[in-house]
C-alpha cells in the first residue's frame, strides 16, 4: 500500500491511506485495486431559517459561517478528498428518504467516521440522526448540539421535527447552552421554541454568553481550557490519520 503524508493545522503531520498495487501469479501486469480511504465527514445542521426562509425571515446561514471557518482549518484534507462536509437544513435530516438522500448519499462507506454539528432545531434533529444512524450501522464519532431546540409543543407543529426527545447515540457528545448576558431576538425566538435543557448525556456540557443566532461563537470558541467543541471535533478526525 502507497502512502502519502499531509501536514495540517498546528503542524502535526499524518499519513493518508493510498491504494493496494496487486498482481496476479499467472498475470504479469499490475492491477490497481481501490481500497477504502479513511474520511470524515462532517455534517453542518443549521436551525429554522439557516438555510431557507421561515416564516418569511431568512437565511441567516449560521451554521454556514461556524462551517466555513472549520473546513479552513481541514483544506488540506479537503484537497486530497479524505474530508467532506455538509451544509443542511434541518428538514434535510428528518424522515428515511431526506436521511439517504441528503445524508446517506454523501457516506462511502458504512464504517466512515462521521461527525454532526447541529444548531438549533438543527441540534434537536441531528441528535435524533444520530441514533437512526446507528441503528442503521453507521458510525457517528461525534455529535455537538449548540443551543438546541424543539420542546415546545407550537414549534413542534409549525416545524418538520421529530415530536420526541431525542436520545442521542454517538461515541462522544458535546453540548453549548447560549446563556447570554444581553440577550436578542435570537434568545427570544429560542425561548418560544423552548431550549432543550440536558442535565446528562453530553462528556462536556456547557454554557456560554453569548446570543442564540452565533453559532459561530458557539462552535468556535474555547469552553474546556484553551479548546473549543471545533478544535474536539478536529483533534477526533486527525486522529483517524495518525
Amino acid at each position: 500500500m502507497c502512502a502519502e503524508t499531509v501536514t495540517c493545522a498546528k503542524g502535526k503531520t499524518y499519513k493518508l491511506q493510498g491504494e493496494h498495487t496487486l498482481t496476479d501469479k499467472k498475470d504479469v501486469s499490475e492491477k490497481t485495486v481501490p481500497i477504502e480511504s479513511t474520511k470524515a465527514i462532517v455534517f453542518f445542521v443549521g436551525g429554522a431559517g439557516d438555510k431557507e426562509q421561515y416564516y418569511f425571515s431568512g437565511p441567516f446561514k449560521n451554521i454556514l459561517e461556524a462551517k466555513s471557518r472549520f473546513d479552513s482549518q481541514l483544506k488540506c484534507l479537503k484537497s486530497e478528498g479524505k474530508y467532506v462536509s455538509e451544509w443542511l437544513g434541518y428538514n434535510d435530516v428528518r424522515g428515511k428518504s431526506d436521511i439517504q438522500r441528503n445524508v446517506l448519499n454523501i457516506i462511502p462507506y458504512k464504517s466512515c467516521p462521521v461527525y454532526i454539528v447541529g444548531h438549533s432545531l438543527g441540534g434537536w434533529n441531528g441528535a435524533h440522526l444520530t441514533a437512526i444512524m446507528t441503528e442503521w450501522g453507521y458510525k457517528i464519532k461525534m455529535l455537538v448540539t449548540l443551543d438546541p431546540v424543539g420542546e415546545g409543543t407550537l414549534v413542534w407543529l409549525g416545524s418538520d421535527i421529530y415530536m420526541n426527545r431525542p436520545v442521542p447515540t454517538a461515541e462522544q457528545w458535546i453540548n453549548v447552552k447560549a446563556t447570554p448576558s444581553l440577550p436578542d431576538q435570537s434568545d427570544e425566538v429560542a425561548d418560544f421554541g423552548e431550549k432543550w435543557i440536558i442535565a446528562s448525556g453530553p462528556v462536556v456540557n456547557v454554557d456560554m454568553d453569548t446570543n442564540h443566532a452565533n453559532a459561530p461563537m458557539l462552535f468556535h470558541r474555547a469552553i474546556v481550557g484553551n479548546q473549543s467543541a471545533a478544535d474536539m471535533v478536529h483533534e477526533s478526525i486527525m486522529k483517524e490519520f495518525a
